[in-house]
């Protein structure tokens, strides 16, 4: 049988899961295809490697493709060899094992190690996978003085770029979890690479600690796409247990809605009937305000900050959607959006577009509407000029999210209150996302970049464009709808 290599990403997928390991070097064909959250994640991380490396110092990468193990080690020690002293992509092979270190550096005290993360911290994860990366470097018989985390330091502010990473060092944190557990894991790992039996291993909280499994959707087959509470052959408190182990969570939930929430979550599961409070529903839709704005933001994170004033990971925001009613007694609606597509900064027409659309009164209708509320902060924040007027939306908007927590549960929803649960289960699929280009927030800020990027050209870019606008409007269009049906359901007249 030819020798399976382990990779410091396989050894990984061993630490978190036996199974996984095993699945990944017998039967890749069941890992699920990286989505568009996955590539986006992907793409943040080589940006992150990149402007690591450039800042490093100058340096030799080892520029060889991921496969070639032999290939790829013998670079390496010919740059060592060569006297290099900041080595980057360098890798190591040794029985079987591989490992790549992000920055290899050499000072007068020896080599030292630095593993670059797109985090803004160290993680408990990020201490055993250095501690595979070390082992690995130092079986080949390069010895590592220290050893340390590289991540985003949250703080900066662009463009001074200057502090974007902080460093930590984990020297001991890594050496303490070397001599506890590394050899006898990889002798465990070697074995389970090299057997024909998958692994029994029962899914768990570690099917998604600390990321979700790629094999999960071949796990989980088993487990009925329904409530656990529809299950006849588990006790109530085998379903209670499933049901807080995060099949049919309540996810959205604070601490002190929890436990009512659950307990009629499990009698509506149970009884199969809608459960609707028309007297709350009421007395909440009565506060509100025509002309109606339904409103959504669509937003991107950048973990390296692009424009002016913003700090890693805030949430800048590329297109919005709003469907405008007028008045009660008519069901017409108007709608304008905003889609930025060029590489400039998109605040400045993003709040010009808001601002001439929502006009001064009626009631801003958003779903959680605390995320949009917090954008338009930090709007108001890079914006005096308009400051004012950005902070005076906020006293406008309401939340639908709240009253369906509160006064409405579907056995459909199964624990879930976001709206891609809440619509289909109450106004049907007519307007399913199955059917878009463009499925869910999180593909549409994976293209968004792309576009802002000028990655996305020609032909291939309208057609884009169209399906972010397509999908936006799909989620007002939803509230729309969800709106329409809680007046239906409650003592308001329409």
């Amino acid at each position: 049988m030819k020798q399976k290599i382990l990779s410091k990403s396989r050894l990984m997928r061993g630490m978190q899961c036996e199974k996984n390991l095993w699945l990944n070097l017998h039967k890749p064909e069941l890992e699920a295809k990286a989505d568009a959250a996955t590539q986006m994640q992907f793409d943040e991380g080589n940006e992150v490697g990149e402007l690591a490396r450039k800042m490093a110092g100058t340096g030799v990468l080892i520029d060889v493709a991921h496969y070639e193990y032999q290939k790829a080690h013998d670079a390496t020690q010919q740059a060592i060899k060569n006297g290099e002293k900041i080595i980057f992509e360098a890798a190591f092979l040794h029985n079987g094992l591989f490992a790549r270190a992000d920055i290899l550096k050499k000072d007068k005290n020896g080599w030292h190690l630095i593993e670059v993360k797109k985090s803004t911290g160290v993680k408990e994860y990020h201490i055993p996978d250095a501690s595979i990366q070390t082992y690995i470097v130092e079986a080949t018989g390069l010895k590592i003085k220290t050893i340390s985390i590289r991540y985003i330091n949250n703080e900066v502010t662009f463009p001074d770029l200057g502090d974007i990473f902080g460093t930590e060092d984990v020297t001991d944190a890594v050496r303490e979890f070397m001599n506890k557990n590394i050899e006898k894991n990889i002798l465990k790992f070697q074995k389970i690479a090299n057997t024909k039996t998958e692994p029994k291993i029962k899914i768990g909280e570690h099917c998604d600690d600390p990321f979700e499994c790629q094999f999960k959707g071949y796990c989980w087959k088993h487990v009925p796409e329904k409530s656990v509470f529809d299950l006849p052959t588990l006790t109530l408190k085998k379903k209670l247990q499933l049901f807080n182990a995060g099949y049919g969570k309540i996810k959205d939930l604070n601490a002190a809605d929890y436990t009512k929430a659950t307990k009629r979550a499990i009698e509506v599961t149970k009884s199969k009937k809608l459960f609707v409070d028309s007297k709350i529903i009421s007395d909440r839709i009565s506060e509100w305000v025509y002309p109606f704005y339904y409103f959504d933001f669509e937003t991107i994170g950048p973990a390296i900050p692009r424009y002016p004033g913003t700090k890693p990971y805030v949430q800048i925001p590329f297109q919005f959607s709003c469907h405008v009613q007028n008045s009660k007694s008519s069901k017409k609606l108007d709608h304008f959006e905003y889609l930025h597509t060029k590489s400039n900064d998109p605040r400045p027409g993003i709040i010009k577009a808001m601002l001439d659309g929502l006009k001064t009164e009626g009631s801003i209708i958003a779903y959680n509407k605390s995320f949009e509320i917090g954008v338009i902060k930090k709007l108001a924040e890079y914006d005096s000029k308009n400051k004012n007027k950005l902070l005076a939306l906020i006293d406008r908007f309401v939340d639908p999210l709240p009253i369906f927590r509160e006064a409405v549960y579907h056995p459909d929803f199964l624990g879930s209150f976001s709206i891609k649960a809440v619509a289909p289960a109450l106004i049907g699929d007519h307007l399913s996302y199955d059917s878009l280009t463009i499925g869910n927030g999180t593909e549409a800020q994976s293209i968004a970049n792309q576009i802002l990027q000028g990655k996305i050209k020609g032909k291939e870019l309208e057609q884009t464009i169209e399906a972010l606008l397509i999908y936006c409007r799909q989620d007002t269009m939803s509230m729309v709808e969800l709106v329409w049906w809680l007046i239906a359901n409650s003592k308001v007249k329409s």
